[in-house]
């Protein structure tokens, strides 16, 4: 290989440490590539879903695995008496309403779970500037953090691939208060509300962050965030990201980096104008870089621009498993390796988890001429 970066002779390495060496940008023998949360091992999204079965045979027998385990998070005694859970499921779904009892009156959740898809969200806890104050006046005190479920996946899985432990992020957690819609606007009319509710979330914030990575010391799990895509254009200007997120980040990926850990941002879309306030985090990877026209930049111009500064991970578009012709995958696989050849910092995946039951003949058709193409290609 020709990068400046690889300063060293690869030598053999197992799926688990191809991923981790690209992922902190050292050498590596191939380009790894690997499953987005599709993985036959326990909580898995699609146990217990037959269309899967030939298609998780060939992914353990070839492919590396990102496998999302959190840990168990435990409250206090006392912060759990503000909470109250209640579950109602009818035949077709599962609803949940959480109601907080905060010291200023009660705020409302609702998520609905339909069989075997996505949860959504159907209320909100913050709908008024009242409610801002509402939830402001909950105390805090920090979580303890058990492992013992990632212990056991970990074994499980082996040197098959890595495991994805997920970390909050201030911002995102305040737009998931208000929601989508309500959040941006507030960005937009009233940021000053939006910046305190960010400034009150992020101390605890961190704080549960620096026990959570004290907590998985000794293993090789990788951090990772989700919530900065939700600040990206169109959503938001550009400044914006550079308000609502670095700062805040920038400190996260500190604590994550002073236990041992490596870390990475999950961001979908359009990520140019705001590429290098994600560098100045501090971040060791973005994903799931997706390509034009849901993403804005492609790869041949990403790898340069972030060699040595930020490794990535994604590139394969998800909705084209579901409709693409035959022929197409490969064809992908082929564009990513000319366009990765020489050096390392990437990491091959889908964007998505796969989310349709069953599996229809179109996209297992898909996933297995890419993981093929990539399995022969890529060596």
């Amino acid at each position: 290989m020709g990068s400046k970066y690889l300063d060293e002779e690869p030598i053999a390495l197992t799926r688990k440490e191809r991923m981790l060496a690209a992922l902190r940008r050292k050498p590596v023998d191939l380009v790894p590539f690997t499953t987005y949360n599709l993985h036959p091992y326990t909580g898995s999204y699609q146990e217990g879903e037959p269309s899967y079965d030939e298609l998780m045979k060939l992914v353990v027998a070839k492919a590396g695995m990102l496998c999302k385990v959190n840990p168990k998070r435990i409250a206090s005694k006392r912060m759990e008496s503000f909470v109250e859970n209640k579950v109602e499921t009818p035949e077709d779904r599962v609803i949940h309403t959480t109601i907080l009892h905060t010291p200023q009156g009660d705020l409302r959740s609702i998520d609905e779970t339909p069989h075997n898809q996505p949860h959504y969200k159907t209320e909100h806890f913050i709908k008024t500037d009242e409610d801002i104050e509402r939830y402001m006046s909950l105390p805090y005190e920090p979580h303890e953090y058990d492992i013992a479920n990632m212990v056991a996946f970990e074994k499980e899985l082996g040197d098959r691939g890595l495991i994805y432990t997920s970390y909050a992020d201030p911002m995102f957690v305040a737009q998931s208060l208000f929601g989508s819609e309500e959040f941006w606007m507030r960005c937009l009319t009233n940021l000053p509300s939006v910046i305190r509710l960010i400034e009150h979330l992020f101390e605890p914030m961190l704080e549960d962050t620096r026990r959570h990575a004290l907590a998985c010391k000794g293993h090789d799990f990788v951090f990772q965030t989700d919530g900065p895509e939700v600040a990206t254009p169109p959503m938001l200007p550009p400044r914006l990201f550079k308000e609502l997120v670095t700062p805040y980040q920038k400190r996260l990926v500190e604590a994550i980096h002073n236990a041992g850990f490596l870390c990475m941002i999950h961001c979908h879309g359009k990520v140019r104008l705001v590429l290098e306030d994600i560098i100045a985090t501090g971040a060791d990877g973005l994903e799931p870089i997706e390509p034009p026209p849901q993403g804005d930049i492609a790869i041949e111009e990403l790898m340069p621009i972030c060699e040595g500064r930020l490794s990535l991970m994604g590139h394969i578009q998800d909705q084209e498993f579901y409709t693409a012709p035959p022929g197409t995958m490969t064809e992908h696989v082929e564009q990513i390796a000319r366009a990765v050849r020489g050096r390392t910092g990437y990491v091959m995946s889908p964007t998505c988890t796969p989310f349709q039951f069953p599996a229809s003949e179109t996209y297992l058709r898909n996933y297995i001429e890419w993981i093929e193409a990539a399995d022969r290609i890529l060596t």
